[in-house]
C-alpha cells in the first residue's frame, strides 16, 4: 500500500480541512513540536483503513471544537497497480459512514462499497491482505508501540507472524476439511437409520408370508359365498321390473282420470261463467229508460261548458297582461332588498370591529413591553459563545496533556518496578553497573518524578472537572437565551400584525360611519311606503278594470265543469245497453251446448274410476309380497367390497414378501458405501490435524524464522556496530515434565550473553524490534501475499544516543529501496536535515497545519 495523498477534517488535532500531497515523496521525516498532530496523521491513515486509530471510540476522534461538527479522512493509494480511495467520516451523535472506490480508466471512481460499514471493511482488508494488527505489527512503527510485536505472549506471536506470512489460508482449508468430515458424518449417520431400517424390515419375513396364505383362503371362500347371492339377487331383480311395469300402468290411469276430471271442472266453470254473464246483460237492458235520461242531460250540460270556456279565454288574454308590470315591481323590490340585506351585513361587521379595535388598543402596549424585554436579553448571546468556545480549547489542552502524562507515569512505574525487582550491580534498564545505593537513589528521583505528575495530573482533573460544569452551564444559557430568541420572534411576528389589524379596522369603521349607515336608513324607508315602480302600477290599475268587463265568474265555470264530469259516464253506459241487447240470443245458444258437453265428460269420468281402481288394488296385493330388493343389493355390494379389499391386501402383502429379496440387495449396497464414507473421514480427519495451526502452518513457520532471523540479525548488526543479535526459538521444556511445548520465543544476545527481552533498555529495544520489524518486511517482499511497500516510524529516535541514531539511518537507508515510501515522525530539530524531503506540522488557534518541504 502507497499512499498518495491525505485529505483530513475535524479529526483529532486537524480542525480546518488539509490535505496532504504524498506523491513523489520516498524518504521523509514528519517534524513539529509536541501536541502539534504529527501522530494524528498516522491514526487518519489507520483510521480510514481500518476504523482504529489510539482511541477506538469513533466520537473522541472528532475535534474538540464547538464549530466542528463531524470527523472525515480521505486516503488515496496505490496497490498492486491500481489506485484506491478509502473515505471514512463520523458525524457527533451518529453512526460511522464508510466509502470504498477504485480509480477506472476514464479517470472516474468505481464504488467498491458494501451494504454496511462490516462488509465495506472486510473488502478493505481483503483487498490489502492484511487486518489491523497485522499491518501495524508490520508496518508501523506507532508512538509507544514500538515494541508491540515483541511484548506478544508466544501464541499471539505465531497468530501475527502466520497472518502477516499468509498462512491464514490453511486455517481455511482446515475448515473446509472439518466441513466436510461433518458432511460425511452426517451421511453415514444416515446409511446407518437406512441399514437399521432395512434388518428391522428382514425381521419381518415370515410373518409376512403367513398373513399372505391367510388371506387368500379368507379370499376363496368370500368368493363362492358372493356367486351364490348374485344369483338369488339375478332373480329377484326380475320380479321387481315386472313390479315396474304394472306400476306404470296404474300411473297412466290415474292419469287419465285426472285428466277427465280436469275437463269436467273447466266445462262446469264456464258454464257458471257465461250464466253470471247473461245475468249482468239482462239487468242492463232493463234499465234502459234511465241510460236514456242521463244522456240527454249530459248533452245540456256540454253545451252550458262551452259557452263558460269562451268567457275564460278572453278572461285568461286579459289577465296575461298582468304578467310583465306585476314582474317589473317584483324586480325592482327584489333590488333594493337584496341592496338593503349587504348594509345590514356590512352594519354587523362594522360592530364586530369596533369590538375588536377596543381589544387591541388594550393588547398592544403589553406586547411591545414584552418585546423590549426580550430584545435586551439577545444581546447577551455572542459574549456566552465566546466564552464557551474558550473553556473547550482549555479543556482540549488539559485533557492531552493528561493522556500523555499518563502514558509518562506508566512507564516511569514499569522502570521503577523493574529497579527493585532486580538484585545484582548491573542496571535492569540498560546492563550498566549500578551500587544498590545509585539505585536507591535512581529510583526515589523516579518517584519524585511520578508525584510530581500524578500531582499535575490531579490537579488537571479537577480543573477539567471545574470546567465542564461553566461548559454546562454556559450551554444551558446558550439553550435558554436560543428559546427566548424564539420567544422574540413569535412577539414581534405577533406585534406586526395587531399593528396592521388596528389600522386596517380603524379605516373600516370611519368608512361606515361616514357613508354606510346613511344608505340603509333611506333604503328602509322606500321599502316600507312602497315608493318604486309607480308606471307599473299604474298599468296594472288598468288591467284590472278591463277584466271586470268581461263579466267571467270563476265559480260558475268550475260548477258547470263539475256537472259535465259528472255525467260524462252516461256516455259509455248508452253504448253498453246497445251491446247488451245484441249479445243476449248468441249466449243463451252457447249455454245449451255447454250443458250437453257436461253430461258426456261426468259418464266418462265414473268408468275410468271402476277400471283405475281395480288395477290399482291388485299392484298394491303383489308389492306387499315382493322380498327386499335394496337389503339383498346391500348384501351383495358389501361381499364386492369385502372381495375388493382382500384383493388389495393380497397385492400388499404379496409385494412386501417381494420387496424383501432387493432390500437384502440395498443392504449389500449401504454397507459397502458405508465403509467407504469411514475410509473418507479418517482421512480428512487426518487433513483436519496437517492444516491446524500446529500442523503445516507450524512447519512454514520454522522454515520462515530462520529466514527472518538472518534478516533481523544482518539490520541488528548494523544498529549495534555488532554488538547484539536475536534468535527465535520455538520449543520451551517444561520445567514439572520432561516434556516441550510449541511457542515463540525472542532471545538476544549481547557481549553480556543472553538476557530476557524486557532487561534491555528503551534505545536497545527499540533496536531489537526496528530489526525484527524491518526483517518481516523483507521476508513479505518475497513471498506471495501481502506486500508492505510503506513503512512508518513514530518516535524511533528520541530513545537513542547519537551514535545510534546514526545507525537507524544508516538502517532506514539500507532498507529504503525495498519500499516506495518511507516516513519517520521526530521532533528532534538535529534530525530534520538527515531526509530529503520533510512535512512540517504547526499547531495553530485553528488546529495542525500541515506543508511539505522537498
Amino acid at each position: 500500500m502507497i499512499p498518495l495523498r491525505l485529505y483530513i477534517t475535524g479529526f483529532l488535532s486537524y480542525q480546518d480541512p488539509v490535505s496532504l500531497e504524498l506523491d513523489g515523496l520516498e524518504l521523509a521525516c514528519i517534524s513539529g513540536s509536541n501536541g502539534a498532530g504529527k501522530s494524528s496523521l498516522l491514526d487518519a491513515i489507520t483510521w480510514a483503513l481500518f476504523g482504529q486509530a489510539r482511541s477506538r471510540d469513533d466520537e473522541a476522534l472528532i475535534n474538540g471544537s464547538a464549530n466542528v461538527k463531524a470527523a472525515e479522512v480521505i486516503l488515496d493509494f496505490t496497490y498492486e497497480a491500481n489506485t484506491y480511495r478509502v473515505q471514512r467520516g463520523k458525524a457527533r451523535g451518529k453512526t460511522t459512514v464508510l466509502e470504498f472506490f477504485i480509480l477506472a480508466p476514464d479517470g472516474s471512481w468505481k464504488p467498491l462499497t458494501e451494504k454496511n460499514v462490516r462488509e465495506t471493511e472486510k473488502r478493505l482488508s481483503q483487498t490489502l491482505r492484511l487486518d489491523y494488527d497485522t499491518f501495524v505489527n508490520a508496518s508501523f512503527f506507532l508512538q509507544g508501540k514500538a515494541d508491540q510485536f515483541a511484548q506478544q505472549n508466544s501464541s499471539n506471536r505465531k497468530k501475527v507472524l502466520s497472518n502477516i506470512l499468509g498462512l491464514e489460508v490453511w486455517e481455511t482449508y482446515r475448515a473446509q476439511a472439518g466441513d466436510q468430515r461433518k458432511r460425511q458424518e452426517a451421511e453415514m449417520k444416515s446409511v446407518d437409520g437406512l441399514l437399521a431400517e432395512i434388518d428391522d424390515e428382514l425381521s419381518q419375513g415370515p410373518a409376512r408370508k403367513a398373513r399372505l396364505e391367510e388371506i387368500e383362503n379368507r379370499l376363496a371362500l368370500l368368493s363362492s359365498l358372493r356367486q351364490s347371492k348374485e344369483s338369488a339377487l339375478d332373480a329377484l331383480r326380475r320380479l321387481a321390473a315386472s313390479l315396474v311395469e304394472q306400476k306404470r300402468l296404474v300411473d297412466m290411469m290415474a292419469a287419465r282420470l285426472r285428466d277427465t276430471q280436469a275437463r269436467v271442472g273447466r266445462i262446469r266453470e264456464q258454464t257458471d261463467g257465461l250464466a253470471a254473464t247473461r245475468a249482468a246483460l239482462l239487468e242492463r237492458v232493463q234499465a234502459a229508460d234511465q241510460i236514456e235520461r242521463d244522456y240527454a242531460a249530459w248533452q245540456t250540460a256540454r253545451r252550458e261548458l262551452e259557452r263558460w270556456d269562451l268567457a275564460a279565454a278572453s278572461f285568461h288574454e286579459i289577465q296575461a297582461r298582468r304578467t310583465e308590470p306585476l314582474e317589473k315591481i317584483a324586480s325592482v323590490r327584489a333590488q333594493l332588498q337584496e341592496a338593503l340585506r349587504g348594509l345590514t351585513n356590512q352594519a354587523q361587521a362594522a360592530q364586530r370591529d369596533l369590538a375588536r379595535l377596543s381589544e387591541l388598543e388594550s393588547e398592544i402596549p403589553a406586547i411591545q413591553a414584552v418585546v423590549a424585554g426580550l430584545q435586551e436579553q439577545a444581546g447577551r448571546r455572542s459574549e456566552i459563545d465566546e466564552h464557551l468556545r474558550e473553556l473547550q480549547h482549555q479543556n482540549a489542552e488539559i485533557e492531552a496533556e493528561n493522556r500523555r502524562m499518563s502514558a509518562d507515569m506508566t512507564r516511569l512505574k514499569e522502570r521503577i518496578d523493574k529497579l527493585r525487582q532486580t538484585e545484582g550491580a548491573q542496571c535492569p534498564l540498560c546492563g550498566q553497573p549500578m551500587p544498590p545505593d545509585e539505585r536507591q537513589a535512581l529510583i526515589a528521583s523516579l518517584e519524585s518524578e511520578g508525584l510530581q505528575m500524578g500531582n499535575r495530573y490531579r490537579a488537571n482533573k479537577k480543573t477539567i472537572e471545574q470546567t465542564a460544569q461553566l461548559l454546562r452551564d454556559d450551554q444551558a444559557e446558550l439553550a435558554r437565551l436560543g428559546r427566548q430568541e424564539e420567544a422574540l420572534r413569535q412577539h414581534t411576528r405577533q406585534l406586526d400584525q395587531k399593528e396592521s389589524e388596528l389600522a386596517r379596522l380603524q379605516s373600516s369603521a370611519k368608512a361606515w360611519l361616514d357613508d354606510g349607515a346613511l344608505r340603509m336608513a333611506e333604503l328602509e324607508e322606500r321599502l316600507a311606503r312602497e315608493d318604486f315602480a309607480q308606471v307599473e302600477r299604474e298599468t296594472l290599475r288598468a288591467i284590472d278594470a278591463l277584466a271586470r268587463e268581461v263579466g267571467y265568474d270563476v265559480e260558475g265555470h268550475d260548477r258547470a265543469r263539475r256537472l259535465e264530469l259528472d255525467l260524462r259516464s252516461s256516455e259509455q253506459g248508452l253504448r253498453e245497453l246497445e251491446a247488451a241487447r245484441a249479445a243476449l240470443n248468441p249466449l243463451d245458444q252457447q249455454l245449451a251446448s255447454l250443458s250437453e258437453q257436461l253430461a258426456s265428460e261426468q259418464a266418462h269420468f265414473e268408468g275410468q274410476s271402476l277400471e283405475f281402481r281395480s288395477a290399482d288394488e291388485k299392484y298394491r296385493a303383489e308389492l306387499a309380497a315382493m322380498p327386499d330388493l335394496d337389503q339383498a343389493e346391500k348384501e351383495v355390494f358389501a361381499m364386492k367390497s369385502e372381495e375388493n379389499r382382500l384383493h388389495m391386501e393380497t397385492g400388499m402383502v404379496r409385494q412386501l414378501v417381494v420387496v424383501l429379496d432387493s432390500q437384502r440387495e440395498r443392504r449389500a449396497r449401504l454397507s459397502s458405501q458405508r465403509q467407504e464414507l469411514s475410509r473418507q473421514i479418517g482421512r480428512l480427519k487426518v487433513l483436519e490435524r496437517a492444516f491446524s495451526k500446529d500442523g503445516v502452518p507450524a512447519l512454514l513457520i520454522e522454515q520462515a524464522l530462520p529466514e527472518i532471523e538472518s534478516q533481523a540479525n544482518d539490520i541488528l548488526d548494523r544498529l549495534s556496530a555488532g554488538g547484539m543479535s536475536v534468535r527465535f526459538a520455538t520449543q520451551r521444556k517444561l520445567k514439572s515434565k520432561d516434556e516441550t511445548r510449541e511457542t515463540l520465543e525472542i532471545i538476544i544476545s549481547d557481549r553480556n550473553g543472553d538476557r530476557e527481552y524486557e532487561m534491555f533498555s528503551g534505545g536497545e529495544a527499540f533496536r531489537v524490534n526496528f530489526a525484527i520489524r524491518l526483517a518481516l518486511s523483507r521476508v513479505l517482499a518475497h513471498r506471495a501475499g501481502a506486500r508492505l511497500q510503506t513503512l512508518f516510524i513514530d518516535e524511533g529516535f528520541g530513545s537513542q544516543d547519537a551514535d545510534g541514531r546514526q545507525r537507524l539511518l544508516e538502517a532506514i537507508n539500507l532498507v529504503r529501496s525495498e519500499f516506495e515510501r518511507i516516513l519517520v515522525i521526530t521532533h528532534l530539530e538535529e534530525m530534520k536535515d538527515a531526509f530529503p524531503s520533510r512535512i512540517e506540522v504547526e499547531k495553530t488557534a485553528r488546529g495542525s497545519q500541515v506543508r511539505v518541504l522537498r
